[in-house]
């Protein structure tokens, strides 16, 4: 299986909404989204899934992605942003199926700690970047980093698709 780890794109400050859990993608952080969403269309084969966060900028996130995909977000899940790996693998070791893929849509410094755990790689996890590693065998947090990219690298894939 192929493990997605995104990181949200870039959210408001938390003093203007209030809550943490209540803070939206900025206008540059929807257009990172986009730009990423639409380059993933042409990195993926295969069947997909996704999970997300349950934060609103992780979600807003998501669902750019679930939109250019064609997949729905299939879980927002509580550990993510609790980040509680043991608990995610868990849930996809009990799928029925394993996708080809599994996206998960997340947090720093969850997504950077978990990546170095997998590979054994550091990484930086910067808003709305990509982190591609496959998992020989699903049963186990061993993994090799497949790619990285950095959300200037999905925007110039998504401006050069869309030319």
């Amino acid at each position: 299986m192929n493990l997605l780890l995104v990181r949200h794109a870039e959210a408001e400050d938390a003093a203007v909404s209030g809550a943490d859990f209540t803070r939206k993608l900025t206008a540059h952080g929807q257009q990172s989204a986009m730009d990423l969403a639409r380059a993933l269309q042409h990195c993926l084969s295969g069947s997909v899934q996704m999970w997300s966060s349950p934060l609103l900028r992780t979600r807003e996130t998501a669902e750019y992605i679930a939109q250019a995909l064609a997949t729905p977000v299939s879980q927002y899940h509580d550990a993510i942003p609790a980040g509680d790996l043991n608990a995610l693998s868990q849930d996809w070791q009990a799928m029925p199926e394993l996708p080809d893929t599994l996206i998960v849509v997340g947090h720093q410094p969850h997504l950077g700690i978990w990546t170095t755990r997998i590979t054994h790689i550091s990484v930086p996890i910067k808003k709305a970047s990509v982190t591609g590693i496959h998992l020989p065998k699903a049963d186990r947090l061993e993994g090799e980093l497949q790619w990285y990219a950095l959300p200037e690298m999905m925007s110039r894939m998504a401006s050069v698709i869309q030319a």
